[in-house]
């Protein structure tokens, strides 16, 4: 379908729900768009905007995909969804084996129009792949999680395929990413932030378009630029300025990403696609106490400021999965212990 065709879906959907009421504005601008974050990351479905003209959605095929998790092989269903899918699904697992366990949960409160998170555990691989049979679906035995990080491009990839020139700069209205808060503000003219410390070599600015409500950016090196996607400059700059901000606590396969510093698409597909789960927005890291001093000393090494924009939390990722997400963002991941308990409701 058209875009404006699933705004118009999403915002008649929305308006029965029981939170709808105070909705407006900004507010529901950043409910779709969480929206379609979340449905693009677990794989349901994939949103065209190369061309302004013509923005499309497209909802993804059906699958069965396997989780990157120890134990017993489990996958969780993407794509379509009918209102009888999981009780197709119920049926084909019974008739592949009674012991096999399906669970199904809610996404996180604010989604609601994010489909459950569906998952099946069995014994051995091959019943999978009957389960995926019998419903006439595919089973992707390798977890996709892998499979993504490794078709991903890296950021030192990213940066030799650019095209670089000697453009003038655009004289639109326009902001600076600023890498001590991790948000965009008004281009400042100074080499120097107020603090003194001189800016990174690289430069990324974002361009509103005077007529139309869309926005572009592009990388500065000096005199050159290149234009770039947001979230591939974002770590441009950070690797510049030698600023780490994933976070990763070892013992319960937490990583936290500042808002301020999305993932490139493919690389938060493959995070999100470890448990399939959408990532939980906190405000504050709740650090165990002992690691807060630690976190606040390196200087240019961390996020400076606990109070950024907020972190979004992918649950259930392997130590393995998250180097290799840190390494294609020549990132180093710091490792912290994080006070925290997720809570999902069950259906």
């Amino acid at each position: 379908m058209s875009w404006l065709s699933f705004k118009q879906a999403f915002n008649y959907l929305h308006s029965l729900s029981k939170t709808a009421i105070s909705d407006e504005g900004d507010d529901m601008k950043n409910k779709i768009l969480s929206t379609v974050r979340a449905l693009n990351s677990l794989g349901h479905c994939e949103f065209d905007f190369t061309d302004n003209n013509r923005r499309r959605v497209y909802v993804a095929p059906p699958v069965l995909i396997r989780l990157p998790s120890g134990g017993f092989p489990q996958a969780i269903l993407a794509g379509v969804r009918t209102p009888n899918t999981i009780d197709k699904l119920r049926n084909a697992c019974q008739s592949v084996g009674q012991h096999i366990n399906i669970d199904v949960a809610e996404q996180r409160s604010e989604l609601i129009l994010v489909p459950k998170r569906i998952v099946v555990q069995t014994e051995d691989i091959s019943e999978l792949h009957k389960i995926a049979a019998q419903l006439a679906i595919n089973f992707i035995e390798t977890p996709s999680s892998w499979s993504l990080l490794h078709f991903a491009a890296s950021l030192e990839d990213s940066l030799i395929n650019y095209q670089w020139s000697n453009e003038p700069e655009l004289n639109w209205k326009s902001k600076t990413f600023d890498e001590n808060i991790l948000r965009f503000i008004l281009s400042p003219t100074s080499i120097e932030d107020d603090s003194g410390k001189r800016k990174p070599d690289i430069r990324l600015s974002q361009y509103q378009h005077p007529y139309r409500n869309t926005k572009i950016y592009y990388l500065w090196q000096e005199e050159r630029c290149t234009q770039v996607e947001r979230d591939w400059g974002r770590y441009a700059v950070l690797k510049s300025a030698k600023i780490q901000v994933l976070i990763y606590d070892q013992r319960r396969f937490i990583m936290a990403v500042p808002v301020g510093a999305k993932l490139p698409q493919l690389l938060e597909r493959a995070l999100t696609l470890c448990s399939g789960y959408a990532p939980i927005f906190i405000e504050k890291l709740p650090l165990q106490q002992r690691t807060i001093n630690s976190f606040l000393s390196k200087e240019k090494e961390v996020v400076t400021n606990l109070n950024v924009t907020g972190f979004n939390l992918f649950r259930d990722v392997p130590p393995q999965i998250a180097e290799m997400t840190a390494a294609k963002l020549d990132q180093t991941m710091l490792i912290k212990f994080l006070d925290i308990n997720f809570e999902v409701n069950d259906d």
